[in-house]
């Protein structure tokens, strides 16, 4: 099936979530808009309040769903924790482990989640 047909992108193109000062909203909105999936970059430390601002001005640029990336590596809880608050369509993880209960707290939030 594919991106497309169980995200529900136009496209199956995925932009990276790239550092957190290349993939922020511009970005983002610009490739949600043009039909793919845009994925913003969480800071590799604690931040739930900048996390937010990220995800509600991409939202100000795009009506369409977007995603948010997350090194697992480094400390994360309290970021996550706000994404899912947003709601966002896409939690993707990477470098570390995508534990069962993360994916059933993401997925009870409405959150699908991609691990890497």
């Amino acid at each position: 099936m594919g991106w497309k047909g169980i995200l529900g992108f136009e496209y199956g193109i995925v932009q990276g979530p790239l550092g957190p000062d290349i993939a922020g909203p511009e970005l983002v909105a610009a490739v949600a808009n043009a039909g793919g999936l845009g994925l913003l970059r969480t800071p590799d430390w604690e931040s739930p309040d900048y996390v937010k601002e990220l995800i509600r001005k991409t939202r100000k640029l795009t009506d369409k769903p977007f995603g948010v990336g997350v090194i697992l590596a480094f400390p994360h809880k309290e970021n996550v924790k706000a994404i899912l608050e947003e709601k966002v369509a896409v939690l993707q993880l990477y470098w570390g482990e995508c534990s069962k209960e993360l994916v059933i707290e993401a997925h009870n939030a409405g959150v699908k989640v991609v691990p890497q």
